[in-house]
């Protein structure tokens, strides 16, 4: 894999999200360096364009790894928490494992062969719970090293870091000023725990029962809000929902809320990873359809990470493999998005059968262009059709003005500049190629520096282009 400077999604994410009122109550002006065009708020007319959902390209090594320890009889659900620790210069994951799938009753239990599964009907069988841990140089070639931490049949020689119902999920705290709390974990039902080093937890400490919580949470520390934040699982009306709990020590946390439900009881909002980017929050929607018994990844979108917005409800972010057997043919689960400097990645758990049936369980890799969640693109084309939309006004923080875009080769971006009372300053040179961050070359004459500070309106004008975001730099 090309090896990208990495951040994580907390310092990718631009800390300058508050908005400034200027004449009318409603009329406002947005004041940062990075805007995600799928940020609504920030749209004041569109005209033959629509936003889309990005493409995500599976990685060619796919699966990474899979279930292949005597402790991993089945990966399922294969929830994963992934960072790129920046001091180590080490991928890590720590990965939800059932370490026991034994007979139950007349049930054989869980850990059959995949021969004979289909001589069998699937029930649960006796599990036993663990979160295990794995490392990567590079991405894509992934270990399981011997930790001696946890004993497994009278044996420590195994990755087993944690004991406890499925569903933890770890961070590495950069927030956190204690090199012996500098890692966290987390279980909805209302334990946590603290490490030095992401290996070796203390002890469980009781938080009070945040939610059900056996689901691919999410937890982080929101600089905005000063107070960690977890996504957990909550059963109500429409089944599985997305529920959302804060804490400002971590060890104490209030009964969680709902925020994200599905529309009806067959497309339920079985899980949802969050993270913080371009001054607004991204959700990767886990969809589970009851009726085709697959999950999928969807994308949503947030101010606050409390009210969301769906973008293209039923189309995957990253959509499951097209022939049953295919390793994520029957179900995804993301972990947090890591940011790299040319592109994010996406890694996943996966399963090759449907949600309640036999299946295995694998760890994968998806990828997306910078800034590439979703973007506007035109609905007709053709030599004489394009589209076009023009922000609400935005404060020039930057010297320059940058854009990222899909461009065909037939086609183009071009950028025009409006003061806020609607008078035309200036018109960019045509964009013709796919660009991330590229700077806007003006007319000579003209320097986006001398409006610093000042209000401005932008309108893109597409021609077979798909716009993600326009950003502010120094």
């Amino acid at each position: 894999m090309k090896h990208s400077r990495i951040i994580t999604a907390g310092l990718a994410a631009c800390l300058l999200t508050a908005v400034t009122s200027f004449g009318k109550a409603d009329d406002k002006v947005f004041k940062r360096d990075r805007y995600l065009v799928l940020d609504s708020r920030i749209i004041e007319s569109k005209n033959n364009v629509q936003l889309t959902v990005g493409v995500a390209h599976k990685d060619k090594n796919n699966p990474l790894f899979k279930e292949d320890k005597p402790w991993e009889p089945r990966f399922d659900n294969p929830y994963c928490s992934v960072i790129y620790d920046e001091e180590k210069k080490i991928y890590k994951c720590w990965y939800s494992i059932f370490i026991k799938s034994g007979p139950r009753g007349d049930f054989p239990g869980e850990g059959l062969a995949s021969d004979k599964r289909a001589w069998v009907e699937w029930r649960t069988g006796n599990r036993g719970y663990g979160v295990c841990y794995a490392t990567s140089k590079d991405g894509i070639h992934w270990e399981k090293p011997e930790l001696g931490v946890i004993d497994f049949n009278g044996s420590k020689k195994n990755n087993i870091v944690i004991k406890y119902y499925h569903g933890v999920t770890v961070i590495k705290d950069l927030h956190e000023t204690d090199p012996q709390k500098r890692y966290k974990a987390i279980h909805g039902h209302g334990k946590a725990w603290v490490s030095p080093d992401g290996i070796r937890w203390g002890k469980k400490h009781d938080t009070g029962k945040i939610d059900h919580g056996d689901t691919n949470s999410c937890l982080w520390w929101d600089p905005d809000i000063k107070k960690y934040v977890i996504m957990t699982r909550h059963w109500g009306k429409m089944g599985r929902e997305v529920s959302r709990s804060e804490s400002q020590d971590f060890l104490y946390w209030p009964k969680a809320e709902v925020v994200f439900t599905g529309i009806d009881r067959r497309m339920q909002i079985h899980d949802m990873i969050v993270c913080r980017h371009a001054g607004i929050y991204l959700g990767m929607v886990g969809l589970f359809d009851q009726v085709a018994n697959k999950q999928w990844c969807e994308l949503a979108w947030s101010p606050d990470s409390i009210q969301w917005h769906r973008i293209q409800p039923g189309k995957p972010l990253i959509p499951n493999g097209p022939v049953m057997g295919d390793y994520d043919w029957g179900c995804i689960f993301v972990s947090p998005p890591i940011f790299g400097k040319d592109e994010i990645l996406l890694y996943y758990g996966a399963n090759n059968g449907r949600f309640m049936g036999w299946r295995d369980g694998f760890f994968c890799l998806a990828r997306l262009r910078p800034d590439g969640f979703a973007g506007y693109e035109q609905i007709a084309g053709g030599s004489n059709k394009t589209g076009s939309l023009t922000t609400k006004a935005v404060s020039v923080v930057g010297n320059s003005l940058c854009v990222s875009a899909d461009v065909a080769m037939s086609g183009y971006v071009k950028v025009t500049i409006f003061d806020k009372k609607g008078k035309d300053l200036a018109e960019g040179e045509l964009i013709t190629q796919t660009v991330t961050d590229a700077e806007v070359k003006w007319p000579k004459g003209f320097s986006l520096a001398t409006l610093k500070g000042k209000e401005i309106r932008l309108n893109f004008e597409l021609r077979d282009a798909k716009l993600y975001s326009f950003s502010f730099h120094e």
